[in-house]
C-alpha cells in the first residue's frame, strides 16, 4: 500500500491524502485521467508515474518541468517510505508512506476526502420577531463570554504568514474560475481551499464529515482542522451546552501524543464549537476489515499506547472519560510528527465526571452497562477497550458474542474462537459487567497486556 499526502506549499502541513493498495502504477498530473489530479500551472498533464515491482516502488518523471525526490532532480529513482516528491522546481510536494501495515484502506480516518453531505445544518422553526431579537441578544452575549484556547501557541502563530510569502497569482485572484477535479479540496499552487461550504468565524468550512451532523472539516491559514459542535437536538438544551463548554475548557488543557491537539473553543450565534487538529491515517476498524484479524502480539502492541493515553485522561481531576472507545476512533497516523503509533480520536464526545448522569451514547457492543444507563465512569473506558480488543483479534463485532449468563447479560469469552486461555481471562476481566470486577486502571491493563506479549 502507498499513501500520498499533499503538503501545503507554505506551511508544509498535510491538506489532502490518497491511498492505493492494488495499483501497479499510479500516475500524477493535471489531466483528469490521472490517479492523482493536481491543478497547478507548473504540473504537466501527465507529470510523474509511480511504479510498483513486488514490494518496491520507483518514481519516473514524465513532465517537462522535471520531478524532484527529496530535493534532487531525478528521471527514474527508487522510492522509499517517508520521501518527498516535488513536481517541478516550485510545484506541489507529496509526502510518501509505503507499506504502512500493508493496508488497503481509505486515506483519512477523519473522512476528509469523503463526499460532501448535504442538509446537515441546523434547522429552526420560525418564531415571533420579538422572541428572535431576545434570543439574538442572548446569543451575542454568550459569544462574547465564551472563548477558550490551548495555553501553547496556535499552529498558525508559529508559521510564517502566507500573505508575507511570495505565492502564485491564484492566491490573490481567488479560485472562482479555477478548474478543479470533483475530489480536489485545495489548490496545489497556493494551498488555498478551492471551494468553501460556509464560514465560521476565522474558519472556512469545507464540508461536513461523513456520518456526522455536527463535525466538519475546516481550514485556517494553511492548516486543515476538525470543528465539532453539539448535535442539532442538543442545541436547545442549556445544560448540554454548558456541559459541552466545560468539556472544551478541559480538552484545551490536554497535551499528549496519543490525542489530537484541541486548539480552541468559541461560540457563534449561541452555538459552541471546539477546534482540533485533523489526524490523517486509517482507523483500526478499516485495518481489520481489509487485512483481517490481527495476531495477538500485534493486537497487544497496538493497544498498549491507547492504555497510556487513557491513563493520562483518567488522571485528571475530575477524570476525563472518553465514552466512545472503539476501533473506528483509533487511528494509525500516516503523517506523523509528535504523535504516538495509535491516536485516540472522537474527543468531541468526552464527558467530565460529575455528580450528574452523563450523556448516553449508542454504541452497541462497546458500551459498559453503567454507561448504557447514562452513568459513565473511568472503568467504562476500560470495558470498551476490552470490546475493542475482541474486534482486533477476531474481525467480528463484539455484540455477536454477548449471551445471558447466570446473572448478567455479558460478553461470553468462551464463544470467541482462537483466543489463548490467558487472553480469554484478560478480556473476561476487562468486560466484567460490574465495574469493581474490572482492572482498576488503564495502567494495570497495560501491565497485564505486556505479560501476554
Amino acid at each position: 500500500m502507498i499513501t500520498l499526502t499533499l503538503l501545503h506549499p507554505v506551511q508544509s502541513t498535510p491538506v489532502q491524502s490518497w491511498t492505493f493498495s492494488h495499483e501497479a502504477a499510479i500516475r500524477i498530473g493535471r489531466a483528469e485521467d490521472n490517479h492523482v489530479v493536481l491543478y497547478s500551472a507548473v504540473v504537466s498533464r501527465h507529470h510523474v508515474e509511480l511504479r510498483r515491482s513486488g514490494s518496491l516502488w520507483e518514481v519516473v518523471n514524465l513532465g517537462t518541468n522535471g520531478t524532484y525526490l527529496d530535493g534532487k532532480r531525478i528521471h527514474q529513482a527508487p522510492l522509499t517510505d517517508g520521501g518527498i516528491i516535488r513536481l517541478a522546481r516550485s510545484g506541489p510536494n507529496l509526502h510518501v508512506r509505503i507499506n504502512f501495515n500493508d493496508l488497503a484502506s481509505p486515506p483519512l480516518g477523519l473522512s476528509a476526502t469523503d463526499t460532501i453531505t448535504e442538509g446537515s445544518g441546523r434547522e429552526t422553526e420560525d418564531s415571533p420577531q420579538s422572541g428572535k431579537e431576545d434570543q439574538e441578544e442572548e446569543d451575542e452575549e454568550e459569544d462574547r463570554l465564551f472563548y477558550v484556547r490551548a495555553p501553547s501557541p496556535l499552529p498558525w502563530q508559529l508559521k510564517s504568514n502566507p500573505l508575507e510569502t511570495k505565492l502564485p497569482p491564484c492566491f490573490e485572484a481567488g479560485h472562482s474560475n479555477h478548474p478543479h477535479h470533483g475530489s480536489e479540496l485545495f489548490c496545489a499552487d497556493c494551498g488555498q481551499p478551492l471551494q468553501v461550504w460556509k464560514k465560521l468565524g476565522n474558519y472556512q468550512i469545507l464540508k461536513p464529515l461523513e456520518g456526522s451532523s455536527h463535525s466538519y472539516l475546516g481550514w485556517r491559514e494553511g492548516f486543515t482542522l476538525v470543528l465539532k459542535t453539539l448535535p442539532p437536538e442538543g442545541l436547545d438544551h442549556p445544560q448540554l451546552k454548558s456541559l459541552f463548554q466545560q468539556q472544551i475548557c478541559a480538552l484545551c488543557q490536554l497535551n499528549h501524543p496519543g490525542l489530537p491537539r484541541v486548539l480552541e473553543g468559541f461560540s457563534i450565534a449561541g452555538q459552541p464549537f471546539l477546534v482540533m487538529e485533523a489526524i490523517y491515517g486509517p482507523t483500526l476498524k478499516q485495518e481489520v476489515a481489509l487485512r483481517g484479524a490481527l495476531p495477538q502480539p500485534e493486537a497487544i502492541s497496538t493497544l498498549l499506547p491507547v492504555c497510556d493515553t487513557l491513563a493520562y485522561l483518567h488522571q485528571h481531576d475530575p477524570p476525563i472519560i472518553h465514552q466512545d472507545i472503539k476501533p473506528s476512533n483509533l487511528i494509525r497516523p500516516t503523517f506523523t510528527q509528535r504523535h504516538s503509533p495509535v491516536v485516540l480520536v472522537g474527543l468531541g464526545n468526552v464527558t467530565l465526571l460529575t455528580s450528574e448522569a452523563g450523556t448516553m451514547l449508542s454504541n452497541e457492543g462497546y458500551e459498559a452497562p453503567e454507561q448504557q444507563a447514562g452513568q459513565p465512569i473511568p472503568a467504562s473506558d476500560i470495558y470498551s477497550l476490552g470490546a475493542s480488543l475482541v474486534y482486533l483479534l477476531t474481525g467480528e463485532e463484539p455484540h455477536r458474542f454477548y449471551h445471558w449468563g447466570a446473572e448478567d447479560y455479558r460478553l461470553d469469552v468462551e464463544e470467541i474462537p482462537g483466543l489463548s486461555p490467558q487472553m480469554r481471562a484478560l478480556i473476561h476481566t476487562l468486560t466484567a459487567p460490574q465495574p469493581q470486577d474490572r482492572y482498576a486502571s488503564a495502567l494495570e491493563v497495560g501491565e497485564h497486556l505486556r505479560q501476554l506479549n
